[in-house]
């Protein structure tokens, strides 16, 4: 058993994640596949005597995930900044009430 490590920028959700799982647990070899949207990366533990590193590599390639290829987001347009709640940080500030402290007796005692 080997154990291999992708680099895939383009794998940024779960429904990504999901496909490329089963994509890759489709073939004969693959025994587990490890694919992280967070990290973005891909680990299959396989059998080398059925089927390579390359292929599982083309594998994930021919679902639409480059490997190590940023995602191109050039086209997107800019975000303008309108002052509406969505680009205004506001610090929000809580204060707690004396008499909510002494009502809530045993329940805020952990």
């Amino acid at each position: 058993m080997e154990r291999v490590t992708f680099s895939t920028p383009t794998l940024y959700a779960d429904h990504h994640v999901l496909k490329v799982r089963q994509v890759l647990l489709a073939l004969d070899g693959v025994k587990d596949v490890i694919a992280s949207s967070m990290y973005r990366d891909v680990t299959v533990d396989y059998d080398p005597s059925k089927i390579s590193a390359e292929a599982i590599q083309q594998a994930i390639e021919a679902a639409g995930y480059p490997i190590g290829v940023e995602p191109d987001f050039s086209d997107l347009v800019p975000a303008h900044d309108d002052s509406s709640p969505w680009y205004t940080y506001i610090r929000r500030v809580t204060q707690t009430i004396q008499a909510d402290l002494e009502m809530s007796g045993d329940f805020r005692k952990y």
